[in-house]
């Protein structure tokens, strides 16, 4: 496991969330730059409930429904793109990533139910993450919650 902000006695600023992601804080800005330009998204800073310490949790706003669409783990030098996908959807998408993608959703704890914890280290992560991971999250959820 990635060393994490685990202090959850002290909210950190942006500024700090993207400083501890350190060597992937631009591949932090690009995700969070696509998902704010890309849906209509509500996000906010919070403190793990399991422990995997501070995060931003993205939420596809549509008139008065949100539905959730990822959360972002600060990592040291990294961070863990996090995001549930229907279990029949999920066992597709397992059979077009790469092993990366595979060890990640094999480990990731609350598979069972759909949840993958993707690590983002480097620029063809963060392009699986979007356009495989996330597109098969967004194939899940109603057409009417994600467009603007």
């Amino acid at each position: 496991m990635s060393q994490r902000m685990s202090n959850k006695h002290e909210t950190p600023t942006i500024e700090e969330f993207i400083s501890h992601i350190g060597k992937a804080a631009e591949l932090f800005l690009t995700v969070d730059n696509h998902l704010k330009e890309n849906f209509p998204s509500e996000f906010k800073m919070y403190f793990d409930g399991h422990d995997k310490g501070w995060a931003i949790s993205y939420h596809s706003k549509y008139l008065s429904k949100k539905t959730y669409l990822c959360n972002i783990v600060a990592e040291k030098d990294s961070f863990l793109f996090v995001t549930n996908i229907k279990l029949e959807n999920l066992n597709k998408l397992y059979e077009t990533v790469t092993n990366h993608a595979k060890e990640c959703i094999d480990k990731s704890p609350y598979r069972d139910r759909g949840w993958i914890e993707y690590r983002v280290y480097n620029i063809e992560n963060l392009e699986e993450a979007i356009t495989k991971i996330l597109q098969f999250k967004i194939d899940g959820i109603p057409a009417r919650f994600i467009t603007k």
